[in-house]
């Protein structure tokens, strides 16, 4: 067979066909020998087998090292069995991809449109307002209410519509909690408002600090002075959870660092005369965070004496533990 033309008009069609026409004559024969054999070298040849391979006009042949043709029809068979795979897959994958998008905008998209759609901040202006809110802001309520406090306590006829309201939420198995700032705890008549509160069945705790006026319902709806600065001004509702949270965990906070009100410890106070000089000297190095055995030496007294007068103050307050004392004494300017 003449050999192939190189230099101008040869390319990898011509070559791949004369390759082809090599393995026909001969049969299953090593590519480098089908190469020389029409006049190429390897690295010549490279590209007229590889058009052969794409086609699927080769395959191995009688030993791994050689090759042999297959007929067109063959091959065109098996281009389009390769075809019809890849459509397949394509098909598949492209079913794949119709799910997920299914399932983003059906069931992902709608999930998150829902999470913002219970999102909603409400600003209420006007005394008016803020009552007719506030009553319905209680009227949905179901299962629990806390609310925190710093003062001053608002007029009377405020608390009177307030102790009626926290009684009805009682009635209707609503739990009720309630932080006061130790201030509040200062005057008879704001004891008096206190100890009512917590015979209507209002859990009551009086903190060192409370930071603002807040109202949360359920877990995901808080009532907020829009100012802290300005209690009396307009405030904010804010619904959804994924805003409420963040306010929930600052009462939870609050909750736990407050002690609890005892209308009976109030009371003692209102004549504290039992208190001498040395119980009161105590309680202030308490409260400077002195060790029982540095306020014996302070005082000059046994250790045992400092025990005594330690529960001494804790009976007299009727606080459960030293914390407690010390934040009911600051309470009632004992110290």
């Amino acid at each position: 067979m003449a050999g192939v033309v190189r230099g101008g008009g040869a390319d990898a069609e011509d070559i791949g066909l004369a390759l082809y026409q090599t393995l026909r004559t001969n049969g299953s024969i090593a590519p480098e020998k089908a190469a020389a054999g029409i006049g190429l070298t390897e690295a010549e040849a490279r590209a007229g087998w590889a058009e052969l391979d794409e086609l699927g006009l080769i395959r191995p042949g009688r030993v791994p090292e050689e090759v042999d043709s297959v007929e067109p029809d063959t091959a065109l068979i098996g281009l389009l069995a390769r075809q019809r795979e890849a459509l397949r897959a394509q098909r598949d994958e492209l079913s794949a991809i119709v799910r997920a998008a299914e399932s983003l905008m059906e069931r992902y998209r709608p999930a998150v449109l829902r999470d913002a759609a219970e999102i909603e901040v409400e600003l209420l202006i006007g005394d008016n307002r803020k009552r007719q809110s506030i009553g319905d802001f209680n009227a949905r309520i179901t299962e629990s209410t806390g609310s925190m406090h710093p003062g001053p306590l608002p007029p009377a006829e405020v608390l009177v519509h307030s102790l009626a309201a926290d009684s009805a939420l009682i009635e209707r198995g609503i739990k009720v909690r309630a932080v006061y700032g130790q201030s509040i705890n200062s005057a008879p008549r704001q004891r008096k408002y206190l100890t009512e509160l917590s015979a209507t069945g209002v859990e009551v705790r009086l903190a060192p600090q409370v930071p603002f006026d807040l109202l949360i319902a359920d877990s995901h709806s808080a009532l907020v002075s829009a100012n802290p600065d300005n209690p009396s001004g307009p405030a904010v509702i804010v619904r959804g959870a994924a805003l409420v949270r963040s306010y929930l965990a600052l009462y939870e906070d609050c909750w736990l660092r407050a002690v609890p009100y005892s209308a009976k410890s109030a009371g003692t106070f209102e004549a504290d005369g039992e208190l001498t000089e040395q119980h009161r000297t105590t309680m202030r190095l308490l409260a400077n965070g002195l060790t029982d055995e540095r306020i014996a030496r302070k005082l000059g007294v046994s250790l045992r004496t400092v025990s005594r007068l330690v529960s001494e103050i804790m009976r007299y307050l009727q606080a459960d533990s030293r914390f407690q004392a010390g934040v009911l004494a600051a309470a009632h300017g004992l110290i």
